[in-house]
């Protein structure tokens, strides 16, 4: 039982961390791009500060997939002190909508080790309005070492809203221009179980992501190299 408590937080607590199994969106079309909210080229990085630990976001190389283009992170998001988990970590535009795929997630912890399946889902839409909305799902499968132990299937039910629209915002001495505050809440149901979370994030033109907060803790950015 102890086993099966700890898989519950393992899934719970990975699925707060998100700042491809089977995902949708709300269907709506792709409204065009308001300008760039997050360069994407190899080698641009991003540099945060969580809570006094510093963490380097970096785009790493770049691949074509069905006629679209995915650049690749060193890392979105990682472990905490129970958990420590790796998985690659993705951005896809199409127009003004930013997609975030991530890949398979392995993790271990207290010697349990399983296998999330990964997932893709709509991260902003740069075109919207205040108290605008996007909304999507994705479904996730996750499998455990542990015998006789079945795969678990969790929905994730996700809406976005713009919040601020061409706000300026001080982080760490510097002012940024151009930024869009939005929300991103989750509803995650699995076996019986629910859990939710609301993360924010500031976002800015030609910058990208300056801060966010999630799950108690707030990250700023504090320097950052974009071609």
């Amino acid at each position: 039982m102890r086993k099966l408590n700890k898989c519950f937080t393992i899934l719970f607590v990975m699925t707060g961390f998100m700042l491809t199994s089977c995902s949708s969106d709300s269907g709506e079309t792709a409204g065009e791009s308001t300008g760039d909210y997050w360069p994407s080229k190899v080698g641009n990085q991003w540099i945060f500060d969580q809570d006094g630990s510093e963490s380097t976001i970096k785009i790493l190389s770049s691949s074509n997939k069905d006629g679209n283009t995915y650049y690749k992170f060193n890392q979105l998001f990682g472990g905490n002190d129970e958990i420590s988990g790796t998985a690659g970590a993705s951005l896809k535009k199409v127009k003004g909508d930013y997609y975030v795929s991530i890949d398979e997630v392995t993790y271990d912890a207290e010697g349990i080790t399983g296998k999330m399946t990964g997932y893709e889902f709509i991260f902003f839409k740069d075109y919207l309005e205040v108290n605008q909305t996007w909304t999507g799902s994705y479904s996730q499968e996750t499998t455990f070492n542990i015998a006789n132990f079945p795969a678990i299937k969790m929905t994730v039910n996700y809406t976005g809203t713009i919040l601020e629209k061409g706000t300026s915002i001080k982080v760490k001495e510097v002012t940024y221009d151009n930024v869009v505050k939005f929300k991103f809440h989750l509803d995650a149901s699995m076996q019986g179980q629910t859990s939710s979370s609301d993360s924010y994030y500031w976002i800015a033109k030609d910058v990208g992501i300056v801060k966010f907060e999630t799950s108690g803790s707030t990250s700023e950015l504090v320097s950052y190299s974009v071609k």
